[in-house]
């Protein structure tokens, strides 16, 4: 209970709990790794290929892995944040494509006129 006599954490018989905040000390590293010069970042077209394959994202269990076995949150959220980061490096590298291909239209049309 919190000083106002609210329950702060709670189990149900069925599982379900509830806190207001849950901390985890993680026994893994967080994925910063991922923003490393030497990071080998799937291509999309590979990516496109193994998700096509296999159904899910690599390094992330399949659905059925996880209704057999569960999931650590601690270790999940760790997969999602290496997902995000490389989500973010997916992006900066669209956008330095389509950099190049709007300046190059932007040559285009200057030839044009």
């Amino acid at each position: 209970m919190d000083t106002n006599g609210d329950p702060v954490f709670l189990v149900d018989n069925n599982g379900h709990m509830w806190a207001t905040e849950i901390d985890i000390a993680l026994a893994i590293d967080f994925p910063d790794y991922v923003f490393a010069k030497d990071y080998n970042l799937m291509p999309l077209d590979e990516l496109e290929k193994y998700i096509s394959e296999n159904k899910h994202l690599p390094n992330i269990p399949s659905a059925e892995k996880v209704a057999k076995e569960g999931l650590s949150v601690g270790e999940m959220q760790v997969k999602q944040m290496e997902k995000i980061e490389e989500l973010t490096l997916y992006l900066l590298e669209i956008k330095k494509e389509l950099d190049i291909v709007k300046n190059e239209n932007v040559e285009l049309k200057q030839l044009i006129k």
